[in-house]
C-alpha cells in the first residue's frame, strides 16, 4: 500500500485526523509523530551552525563527483 499523508491533531489522549482516510475497519497502520520545525524553533531559538553550510556541500559535493 502507499503512503498516506496527512496531519492529525492530540486530542484527549487520541490522535485525530486532520483528513478522511479510505481504510478498512481496524487497520493496522504505522504512525510516525513529528513536530514542525516552525515549533521546535519558537521553542528552542534559531540553531546555530558550526560549520558553513556553502561550504560543507561544497565538500561533499567534491567527494561525490571524485568516487
Amino acid at each position: 500500500m502507499s503512503a498516506i499523508k496527512t496531519y492529525a491533531v492530540y486530542k484527549d489522549g487520541m490522535l485525530v485526523l486532520e483528513d478522511p482516510v479510505n481504510l478498512p475497519e481496524h487497520t493496522r497502520v504505522e504512525v510516525v509523530i513529528r513536530k514542525k520545525f516552525s515549533e521546535f524553533v519558537k521553542k528552542f531559538g534559531e540553531p546555530e551552525a558550526k560549520e558553513d553550510i556553502d561550504q560543507l556541500l561544497r565538500k561533499n559535493r567534491r567527494r561525490m563527483r571524485d568516487v
